[in-house]
């Protein structure tokens, strides 16, 4: 009754429409359903003996693994983390590198363990901001130059972003929040980005270099940065409202989105995909969001990266991120493994057809990742001398290998790494890699029933924006299972945006979710006092969206997606120039033109100049696209300066006069325009009765004027 009564109340807009179609992911449908043999590891204990090894001060072989040092280059007042990249590295307790040691943090605040920890953990990472040496970003050392490999150079500054979400910052997190996002933009606008005339950057490069405003395209090219970049841009422009980022943004993506070809390289992708599922959701965007989630599984051609399928040595090996040959020689990566899955977690909420392809990876994966740590294999299957470490300092086994080898020297299934035989360490136990394990940990949370996990979808969804509680369930049987779940205080509306339907309208305490076979359910725990409202093809619960794609409704109807003036500060009499970008319009497309709230009814199209209104100060310019039913708005902001003035139309001046509708200069003047007052240039043929707007230049100085035609 309680179902029935709350369907009459929307007037039974929210009724069940049945299952959400699933997109199929051909190399995630290789994996098994439930991998072999099973035995998930439980990545939050893991995470806690992380922080407790690596981020305290011990005595022993090799340790301690971190310090927190006097005094920064960058900002002296702090004290730096210096932390390991291996056991046994060659600078052990001299150096610390951003992909390691922000992660670590991160790691460790994602799953609440940061009170584990002795040191001052934010402090401890500022130091990576190089502003000493005017690259003002983070970078992989405390002094180091971009422009070398892209991935050392914008991930430091990803990892950045995610912590200010979960920290309390030192205070000049926040200007350097705002100068990294400064400086990708111009990197985006260095390398071709226009937003005025919509044009995309070309980032088919290696790296990019801040101080010289050059690409490096020497080496293995790198151009999956284009979604790590339109990531960092997207959530400076969520946590500013500065359009000129989401225009950055956008043109970064629509460069990824335009490629033919995988662009995987190791690390950046998943975060342009979660950039354009946000985006996608958002704002309205149309990026070919399965390609490229497709694209995060798929061999790659730049260096074969991908996903790997299959059993190595009689373990399902299926979900790692790595090298994927298939032709026994895959290497993969733990660290790649961790970054990914917190990466594409929030995915699911924003497109709910990728749910299922989701959790089955995960599930995957998630069980695959514990064989690179030393507790999972026996001494055959493990580089020596990194066991030999582990066994006598590391009785948790917190410390993970850096990677497996399919094959190596004849035996099947080596956790090793590149380390030792690139004389970096004595050992392959990889910090670097290790230091992600939170991401995992944070995503992924056992149930009542074996093989079938709770994914937490707001966790790793970092941008500052409210979320309600979103978890993703995958049944793998092929018999209905029922899961336990206990429930966090309070009275919850329970809503499968995969069914779209309320599957409890007061659950308390511990509620039975029932999943079919080989189904998903994309769970929103909704407070029972929230209100409902549907707006477009959004379902809100107060103004959280709980379900983005109602009826699942995945078209994209018109769209502005920016407008574009070369100059916002007018002098007076200067013309506006304006240009809109415009998405999905038909040619029966119509455009309302508005400044400061009046129509503009001369103005047509998506390009236009005009005289705006000359009172002094901030004014407002509003487009509107009106298209099959749809509206889309969008606003942009110009200034007419007070410094000038323009000379009343009654009479002309000693410089000009109108004589039988004719404009006659009586000095010398070059640079001589004259416009009416929508902007169309008024030509030499006699004048129409009315008021002209007349530029000129005398004596090397620019005048205006207003020109009175009787």
């Amino acid at each position: 009754m309680k179902r029935l009564l709350f369907l009459l109340l929307l007037g039974g807009s929210l009724s069940a429409t049945g299952q959400t179609p699933q997109t199929r992911i051909p190399r995630i449908e290789r994996m098994p359903r439930i991998p072999q043999p099973y035995d998930m590891r439980d990545w939050k204990a893991t995470t806690a003996d992380y922080v407790d090894l690596v981020l305290c001060p011990h005595e022993g072989d090799l340790l301690p693994l971190a310090t927190q040092e006097r005094a920064g280059i960058n900002y002296p007042h702090y004290q730096p983390l210096y932390v390991d990249t291996y056991v046994g590295w060659n600078a052990h307790g001299k150096g610390s590198e951003a992909i390691n040691t922000i992660p670590a943090v991160v790691s460790a605040y994602l799953t609440g363990h940061e009170g584990r920890s002795t040191f001052r953990l934010t402090e401890g990472i500022m130091d990576f901001f190089n502003a000493r040496n005017g690259q003002n970003v983070y970078l992989n050392n405390f002094s180091s130059r971009s422009g070398s490999d892209w991935w050392y150079d914008v991930m430091p500054n990803v990892y950045f972003y995610q912590l200010c979400h979960l920290a309390e910052m030192p205070a000049e997190a926040a200007d350097q929040r705002r100068s990294v996002a400064d400086q990708w933009l111009r990197a985006v606008y260095s390398l071709g980005g226009n937003p005025f005339w919509w044009q995309r950057p070309d980032m088919n490069h290696r790296a990019f270099d801040l101080a010289t405003q050059r690409p490096r395209s020497s080496g293995v090219k790198e151009p999956e940065s284009a979604g790590s970049i339109a990531w960092l841009l997207y959530h400076a422009y969520l946590e500013t409202g500065d359009d000129t980022y989401r225009a950055g943004a956008e043109l970064a993506l629509e460069f990824l989105n335009n490629l033919t070809t995988n662009p995987a390289y190791e690390l950046q992708l998943a975060y342009g995909v979660q950039a354009a599922a946000k985006m996608n959701a958002r704002e309205g965007t149309d990026y070919d969001l399965a390609r490229l989630f497709r694209w995060c599984f798929d061999r790659g051609p730049l260096r074969g990266w991908g996903c790997i399928v299959g059993q190595w040595d009689g373990y399902d090996v299926s979900g790692l991120i790595g090298e994927a040959n298939g032709q026994g020689n895959d290497y993969a990566f733990v660290m790649n493994g961790f970054q990914q899955a917190a990466a594409l977690a929030p995915v699911p909420k924003y497109d709910k057809r990728l749910a299922r392809a989701y959790a089955r990876w995960m599930l995957n994966v998630a069980n695959a990742s514990r064989l690179f740590y030393p507790d999972a294999l026996g001494s055959a299957h493990q580089e020596a001398a990194s066991r030999t470490w582990s066994l006598a300092n590391d009785p948790r086994a917190a410390i993970p290998f850096e990677a497996m080898k399919e094959q190596w020297e004849g035996q099947p299934l080596v956790a090793m790494g590149d380390a030792v035989k690139g004389k970096w360490a004595s050992t392959n136990l990889s910090l670097y890699s290790g230091s992600s394990v939170g991401y995992l940990a944070a995503v992924v949370e056992a149930t009542d029933v074996e093989a079938i996990l709770q994914l937490d979808l707001n966790r790793t969804d970092l941008d500052g924006q409210p979320h309600l509680p979103t978890y993703l369930y995958y049944n793998p049987y092929d018999e209905d299972k029922t899961v336990r779940l206990d429930l966090p205080e309070g009275s919850f509306r329970l809503y499968d945006a995969i069914g779209e339907t309320f599957l409890d309208e007061e659950a308390t305490g511990a509620f039975s979710l029932h999943l079919p076979a080989d189904s998903v359910r994309l769970l929103t725990l909704v407070p029972r006092t929230a209100v409902l409202r549907e707006e477009g093809r959004r379902l809100y619960a107060d103004d959280v969206v709980i379900d983005w794609h109602r009826q699942a409704d995945f078209s994209t109807p018109v769209r502005i997606k920016h407008l574009g003036l070369p100059h916002t500060s007018l002098q007076p009499g200067q013309l506006l120039t304006v240009r809109a970008v415009v998405d999905h319009a038909s040619p029966s497309c119509r455009y309302t033109w508005q400044v400061d709230g009046i129509p503009q009814s001369t103005l047509t199209g998506t390009f236009v100049q005009f005289l705006p209104d000359q009172t002094p100060g901030l004014h407002t310019l509003t487009l509107q696209a009106e298209d099959g039913g749809h509206v889309s708005t969008a606003t942009a902001h110009f200034t007419i300066e007070a410094d000038a003035a323009i000379d009343a139309p009654s009479s002309p001046t000693a410089d000009y006069a109108v004589e039988e509708g004719r404009l006659v200069f009586h000095v010398a003047a070059d640079h001589i325009r004259l416009y009416t007052p929508t902007g169309m240039e008024a030509k030499n043929a006699p004048l129409a009765p009315g008021l002209y707007l007349l530029h000129y230049r005398k004596g090397g100085r620019p005048r205006a004027a207003k020109v009175l035609v009787p």
